[in-house]
């Protein structure tokens, strides 16, 4: 009942004049005592002045013997000027507080120590109301020579009580009155103000279930009305977004549905919530507009049927909130597979999920494994004809028959032409080594300042001849590494040997080194004529040249930084290029300390 406005109106009403009544109550009973006091003590000071007449007889008679009962007398005399009655006696006391006379005997015999009296025994006037007691007393010290008295009043309040419960007992009447008056102004008030409330509130409940065609009704132009008239304006508002919101989410149930890319959503507990056809396909659940048998499937049940290891993928997953997995095979396909997270509503609690994109990629996949294994045959059918053309190049060399001259110059292209096809045939060999994980480590632990020192003199003669000014910039005091030396020595010279050739003459290289935290980063820096932005992202794929007869000139096959990253890779550190065309490019390799390869001897 209490939680109805009508009811919480009419309370309010009635502890609001409750509580008026009670304070004003409280004012005028402290009002009353404020006053009674206040002439009390008025009275007593008149009465007690040193200028009047009645200090001057006290002292007179307080040598005397007797004199306790002579100045009762006297004060009996000033009874009228001190208010003396039945609740307002005096009391003659001695210098420690002691009863001699008094105008009630009784009450003298019971007098206890009071504030104001311990005041007189010190020798000074207790004339203070604490506010803890329930009477008001008055102490004047009095002296005559060597004889001492204390001359003592004390009012019980009993005429302040008295009036005060006057005005308790006229307060408690207009109460009644008050809340009389109160609830009936309430209760009109109360009906006033729910009658539209509860209106609004029915209007709600349709809508809440759904019933957009009923019109709240306005009673007034009030604030209810204003509210009321919003309300209405905003449930035309409100079905006109949700009708949309429900043609947009059939088409994206349609277009979920029918995704080429398996999809599959996942709670926070890892249970599947959502999946679309192709997803069901994928891993044969039933689908008959929608999933059956999908509790089977959770997230664990997925990674364990796609052979993800949840380790490979946490890792990244924590960082970004997302990752991807490629080249996953399952069954007869061949998948990308990206993890995100996505939020979610359930019971009125935001939660967050993980969602699955799977990406069928079986026919580029066969296509570069097919690519793979061409490229491995022809790196070996190609190596002995080759051998072979050099041989027999050589062995003509051996019979002058010829004019010398250019019997050698082109039987010295021809070697050089060898040279450089046995060298892609090399290289063809070593990425088909990777691809097949068939590469042999060395590793050993070397000085990495001695080691870049290797580098730098193994290609300062090459600079030189083209003409380049190649400087080292690094410490001489550089950590130890651990690695294959001569696979990423091989890294440092191929990517020297781009700087140089894709440096016109003249030139600024530089081999610059410093310490990190995960290894020692290797910079190679040049003022050549740079990369465009487009072509940095596939400067790592094998065969790619950003221009094919730039590349042919200088000798580029495409397979050199394709080699270089897989080393680094292997080695578990990081190759990155920065580049723009006419301003250079730099081309930052970081070397680990401790690489993620073991030794290895196939």
């Amino acid at each position: 009942m209490y939680k109805n406005l009508h009811y919480k109106i009419i309370l309010i009403f009635v502890i609001f004049t409750i509580t008026l009544m009670t304070a004003i109550c409280a004012i005028l009973v402290s009002s009353a005592y404020s006053f009674y006091n206040k002439d009390f003590l008025e009275q007593m000071d008149a009465a007690f002045d040193p200028n009047g007449s009645l200090c001057p007889e006290l002292r007179y008679v307080l040598g005397s013997e007797g004199f306790a009962e002579r100045q009762k007398e006297i004060l009996r005399a000033y009874s009228g000027q001190l208010g003396i009655d039945s609740s307002r006696n005096y009391y003659i006391l001695d210098q420690n507080g002691a009863f001699l006379a008094g105008s009630d005997s009784r009450l003298g015999e019971e007098l206890e120590k009071t504030e104001n009296m311990i005041s007189a025994i010190a020798g000074r006037r207790g004339t203070e109301k604490y506010f803890w007691t329930d009477y008001i007393d008055y102490a004047v010290p009095l002296s005559s020579g060597n004889a001492e008295c204390i001359i003592y009043i004390k009012d019980l309040q009993e005429e302040a009580k008295s009036f005060s419960f006057m005005i308790l007992q006229i307060t408690v009447q207009a109460l009644f009155i008050g809340l009389f008056v109160a609830l009936i102004l309430s209760f009109f008030l109360a009906r006033a103000i729910t009658s539209p409330v509860q209106s609004l509130t029915q209007g709600v409940q349709k809508i809440a279930n759904g019933e957009f065609e009923h019109e709240i009704r306005i009673y007034s132009d009030d604030e209810i009305g204003i509210l009321t008239n919003a309300f209405n304006h905003m449930k035309g508002v409100l079905k006109n977004t949700l009708d949309e919101i429900t043609g947009e989410r059939q088409k994206f149930e349609t277009l979920f549905m029918y995704l080429n890319d398996a999809v599959l959503a996942f709670d926070n507990g890892g249970r599947l919530i959502h999946v679309n056809k192709t997803a069901c396909m994928l891993f044969s659940l039933t689908f008959d507009g929608e999933m059956k048998n999908g509790e089977r499937l959770g997230f664990s049940q997925m990674l364990t049927d796609l052979k993800i290891d949840y380790k490979s993928i946490s890792d990244k997953y924590k960082e970004t909130r997302n990752c991807t997995v490629q080249d996953i095979v399952f069954g007869e396909k061949a998948l990308d597979i990206t993890f995100a997270e996505f939020r979610y509503i359930e019971k009125n609690e935001e939660k967050r999920g993980v969602m699955c994109v799977i990406h069928d990629i079986t026919e580029r996949y066969e296509l570069d494994k097919s690519r793979r294994e061409f490229v491995a045959n022809v790196s070996h059918e190609l190596r002995t004809p080759l051998t072979g053309i050099k041989g027999a190049v050589e062995t003509v060399l051996e019979y002058p028959t010829l004019d010398v001259e250019l019997k050698e110059q082109f039987l010295g292209m021809a070697v050089e032409e060898c040279d450089r096809m046995t060298r892609i045939v090399s290289d063809l060999l070593t990425l088909s080594r990777f691809d097949n994980d068939g590469m042999v480590w060395k590793l050993e632990t070397f000085e990495a300042s001695a080691f870049l020192d290797r580098v730098y003199d193994v290609m300062r003669t090459e600079a030189k001849n083209r003409g380049h000014a190649f400087e080292k910039n690094y410490p001489q005091n550089l950590p130890m590494l651990t690695g294959d030396k001569e696979k990423l020595q091989q890294v440092l010279i191929n990517v020297l040997s781009n700087a140089m050739k894709y440096t016109e003459e003249g030139g600024e290289i530089s081999l610059e080194a410093h310490e990190e935290k995960n290894g020692v980063a290797v910079c190679v820096s040049d003022n050549g004529i740079g990369v465009p932005a487009e072509d940095i992202p596939r400067l790592f794929e094998r065969f790619y040249c950003v221009e094919k007869a730039r590349s042919s000139d200088a000798g580029g096959t495409g397979l050199g930084l394709a080699i270089a990253k897989e080393i680094i890779d292997a080695h578990g550190g990081e190759i990155s290029i920065e580049s723009a065309p006419g301003k250079g490019t730099d081309v930052r390799i970081l070397l680990p300390y401790e690489p993620l390869l073991k030794n290895e001897e196939k």
